[in-house]
């Protein structure tokens, strides 16, 4: 088919949404779709933040690509962008991780000593003993966690949150947790910590969440293994984007919807304004970029909370809690076994969480609470994150289904939905779940189908549309 006769696509984004939405179009069997990919950086995003720490074994010179988020995933929750890997031949392994929980006080800027060193998926048994921890007020706290433990578990798969009907909004992470009698010292101490590392965000926003999204995340990851790409997200993208065409420095201002065809207004390198005309524009990029692109979406986007963090690559071993002597003996084991697990250490203060991952000697810190020596500092990358609420839901959902003709309780008119003027959405809050990489996959797939491409890695046809709900 030439060119010329092809249906023009334009995606606004090169991330994991925007990648798989090219990929899967511009791979279409019958060849309909022509596809460029508008990029602001001179780089494509789903790797840029990333980062190459140079080896220090004389006997591998081979550099180590840390993958800036950490992009673990599981089987549970992370069901089509594990087929998908499957399907590019992606390699990955099972990746065990040991989290240390320690507290970190911003009035002295001290942290503690860990007072919890948590497995992943328990793989093992019993947990580490913290140091300091005499073995009597170690099964103490054991046997508290482990109750602790067994009635979350049990309430999420038994008892189901509140939705939102015509009298109440959703229920909220924190009044479910309330709902089901949950000890607060359990959740400020030890599931808050834990979630807050993976949602990074703050404790109250993390509280704020619908209940709903955090008890599917807890029963699809319940006793999952978890992966890791083998050679980083690089390889992930570098598989993605192989004869896509990339508009580098391209920093979209405009999409509008003109007759038949989609305005993209866009400036170059030089900051000289372009305006190209597309069958189709697939935006990949965060709610507050759309409401400021597209004037439909304008107000509705301003409901949907996004935050920015920062991710530092660093080499200041002062700025984490001790507990390598519990960490040494636990390792020292483990190399008999051949049993590597990576490292995790998590700090609180009294609303928010930063993680740091251990890499050989580096150490990658996540939304950082505490001071890092700004001298051992070797890289920063500025990372965007997407939030939840009950309203915020209500719109997502309002946009990515199909009865439009019913208005949100946000917005007084029918709310603009995708696909309308050939105008989509993809990105990792495009589903109705967590905030995460597997709402990237399954946004783009939706894309994908509703233009009558075939996406190769699904196994069944529910899964184009998400995870059924229980």
């Amino acid at each position: 088919m030439a060119d010329q006769k092809k249906t023009t696509v334009a995606v606004i984004g090169s991330g994991m949404a925007g990648l798989v939405s090219a990929y899967l179009l511009h791979r279409d069997s019958q060849g309909r779709y022509k596809v460029q990919i508008f990029e602001t950086q001179d780089r494509l995003s789903l790797d840029s933040a990333s980062f190459t720490i140079p080896s220090t074994d004389a006997h591998n010179s081979s550099p180590n690509r840390v993958d800036i988020p950490m992009r673990a995933f599981d089987e549970g929750f992370h069901i089509n962008l594990k087929q998908m890997y499957d399907y590019l031949g992606v390699g990955y392994i099972t990746q065990k991780f040991v989290y240390s929980l320690s507290k970190y006080s911003t009035v002295n800027e001290k942290k503690y000593r860990p007072y919890f060193l948590h497995s992943s998926s328990n793989h093992h048994l019993p947990p580490i003993r913290p140091e300091g921890y005499g073995y009597l007020q170690w099964i103490m706290q054991i046997t508290y966690l482990a109750a602790c433990y067994f009635w979350f578990t049990v309430c999420c798969f038994v008892v189901k949150p509140k939705v939102a009907s015509a009298s109440n909004e959703e229920e909220t992470l924190r009044t479910y947790l309330k709902r089901i009698r949950l000890p607060w010292h359990f959740v400020k101490d030890y599931l808050l910590p834990l979630m807050s590392s993976v949602t990074t965000c703050s404790h109250d926003a993390l509280l704020g969440f619908p209940a709903l999204d955090a008890v599917e995340y807890a029963k699809r990851t319940y006793r999952q293994p978890h992966y890791t790409v083998i050679s980083g997200v690089q390889e992930v993208q570098s598989k993605l984007s192989k004869e896509l065409a990339v508009n580098f420095r391209a920093t979209a201002t405009s999409v509008k919807s003109i007759g038949s065809q989609v305005e993209l207004t866009w400036t170059d390198s030089n900051e000289v304004f372009h305006t190209s005309y597309f069958d189709h524009v697939v935006m990949a990029v965060p709610p507050d970029v759309v409401g400021s692109l597209f004037e439909p979406l304008r107000e509705a986007m301003r409901v949907i909370p996004v935050i920015w963090g920062e991710s530092v690559v660093h080499n200041d071993f002062s700025s984490i809690a001790d507990c390598s002597r519990s960490l040494e003996k636990f390792s020292a084991k483990a190399q008999k076994r051949c049993d590597q697990a990576q490292v995790m250490h998590i700090a609180s203060d009294l609303s928010s969480t930063e993680s740091v991952h251990q890499q050989s000697s580096t150490l990658i810190t996540n939304f950082p609470i505490s001071p890092i020596n700004p001298d051992k500092i070797v890289h920063r990358a500025r990372l965007t994150r997407v939030l939840r609420t009950p309203k915020s839901k209500e719109i997502v959902n309002s946009i990515f289904t199909a009865n439009q003709n019913e208005p949100t309780q946000v917005e007084k008119e029918p709310l603009w939905y995708n696909g309308k003027d050939n105008v989509w959405l993809v990105g990792s809050w495009c589903w109705d779940g967590m905030v995460l990489l597997e709402g990237c996959i399954v946004s783009a797939m939706r894309v994908a189908t509703s233009l009558g491409v075939e996406v190769p890695w699904i196994i069944s046809p529910s899964e184009a549309v998400g995870h059924p709900k229980p």
